[in-house]
């Protein structure tokens, strides 16, 4: 907002020397720096995991390019290259080579899009302004202002596909509307948060909670989104969601069945550890824990080798990417001492 001291020292000068054109041209300047949402002190890395990505990746790094580049931002485009087979990485090298402000992190081992996303966040230095998004831009960049417009007041703020305001309903196929719907359902029965889409891949952070938050989370696959926002409301930042225009990717590189079986496990699972802590005292979700409900879905999910199995597997990825990240950073220093 406008600084109230501006005005006033504006209006004073004005009615002491009457230079009015002057005057008007300093207050155009404030108006322009301070409420325009094309602000050249916008300072941000965008992370965009990718895993055999060569069919997108070309517009995805054009795109971002010309839009940022548009909007004068201090900028820098992370993309971790999450063991890639194709010719993934040979293009982002490509691109690299002319722009400084790509930046690319290899990663050995592959660790889901949760993972890379992680990987980057806690590994590289980062900018005011966190974001990730998907290589296929299903949101179009511009679709930042909108998150942008209420990052001062909140720590998170995530896009909705199912939320739509004054915004047009979104076209994809029937059978992936039912599949977010049924997840939405079962997600707000499960943790009763004031969250529709818990799934989009489109989200803003301030940079002083993203250490301590992924540090927390634990899934790095495809429930990854889902665990940062329980997560997130755990630990009492401030989320907020919002509607944004959302357009379906061309291309699919995931099973739907396969991505149906390990999203519910993933849900459950993520329900699962929340209620565990409760149990011992830690960090939780913030909802009614000693319901009958609850108990007897614990019990029942703590019989479930799958659950608890999945819970492990999390567990061991999480452990050895953190390790990775520790022993990469001291080499680091090792190098520069």
């Amino acid at each position: 907002m406008i600084i109230y001291a501006d005005i006033i020292r504006i209006s004073l000068c004005f009615l002491i020397e009457k230079n009015f054109l002057k005057y008007v041209y300093i207050y155009t300047i404030i108006v322009y720096n301070k409420l325009l949402p094309n602000q050249t002190n916008t300072s941000i890395s965008i992370i965009i995991p990718l895993h055999n990505e060569e069919m997108r990746i070309e517009r995805c790094v054009e795109r971002l390019l010309s839009y940022c580049k548009e909007r004068e931002w201090d900028f820098e485009l992370i993309f971790v290259e999450d063991n890639s087979t194709d010719n993934t990485s040979a293009i982002l090298n490509g691109f690299s080579l002319s722009e400084s402000r790509i930046k690319i992190l290899n990663i050995p081992t592959r660790v889901g899009k949760g993972g890379a996303i992680m990987y980057s966040a806690l590994s590289l230095p980062i900018k005011k302004y966190v974001a990730y998004m998907d290589v296929d831009l299903a949101a179009d960049p511009s679709e930042l202002e909108r998150l942008f417009e209420y990052i001062e007041d909140y720590d998170v703020v995530v896009g909705s596909r199912i939320l739509r305001g004054d915004l047009l309903p979104i076209k994809r196929p029937l059978y992936r509307s039912l599949l977010s719907d049924s997840y939405s359902r079962l997600f707000r029965i499960l943790f009763r948060m004031p969250i529709r889409d818990p799934q989009c891949g489109f989200k803003l952070f301030t940079k002083d909670i993203i250490a301590k938050l992924f540090d927390e989370v634990i899934v790095t696959d495809f429930a990854f989104d889902t665990d940062v926002l329980v997560t997130a409301f755990s630990q009492g930042l401030r989320v907020k969601e919002i509607p944004i225009n959302w357009t379906d990717g061309k291309y699919s590189t995931v099973s739907v069945l396969d991505e149906i079986q390990s999203m519910g496990i993933d849900l459950l699972s993520i329900w699962y550890r929340s209620h565990l802590s409760w149990i011992q005292g830690k960090m939780s979700y913030p909802q009614k824990k000693g319901s009958i409900f609850g108990r007897l879905l614990f019990v029942l999910l703590s019989s479930s080798n799958t659950i608890k199995n999945r819970h492990l597997k999390c567990l061991k990825i999480k452990s050895e990417m953190t390790n990775q990240i520790k022993n990469n950073m001291e080499s680091t220093k090792t190098i520069n001492l």
